[in-house]
């Protein structure tokens, strides 16, 4: 994986709102995050667009830790998902990537200004069905760094 930072212009800290279920536990958290996204990247030489999502909680949140990456290839390919998710109940892997399968995952984007929605709906590695959406005020830019 490639090294993301930040580049001029939007910070990267915003407030996030995470919603969802995990099984049948209702899951509802906000605070600082950050919420990025390269309509023009790549990953394994394919062009792709990148979407990043991270969130550490405060101790009395539903959701302890939510890192999400998303890989969308231009050329139609299947995306590339990686979920990490940690909350008061255990932690949840989802990962589809040609290397490695663990869970399942779709992420439907809705744009919303400078920002937008995240509604993902999957399975984790140990098949507990999870529906998370992430409302991110603003998408900073990302630039990728290395080979």
């Amino acid at each position: 994986r490639k090294a993301l930072t930040e580049t001029r212009g939007v910070p990267a800290q915003a407030n996030l709102l995470i919603t969802g279920t995990v099984g049948k536990r209702t899951l509802e958290a906000s605070g600082s995050g950050s919420c990025r996204h390269a309509p023009d990247a790549s990953i394994r030489g394919v062009s792709a667009s990148l979407w990043r999502v991270q969130y550490d909680g405060s101790g009395n949140d539903a959701v302890k830790q939510l890192n999400l990456t998303l890989w969308r290839p231009k050329d139609g390919g299947p995306d590339q998902l990686s979920l990490d998710l940690e909350t008061g109940s255990g932690d949840h892997r989802i990962e589809t990537g040609p290397d490695e399968h663990k869970g399942e995952g779709a992420v439907t984007i809705l744009p919303n200004g400078p920002g937008g929605r995240l509604e993902l709906s999957g399975k984790d590695a140990r098949g507990k069905p999870i529906q998370i959406t992430v409302d991110c005020p603003v998408f900073a830019d990302v630039e990728a760094e290395g080979g």
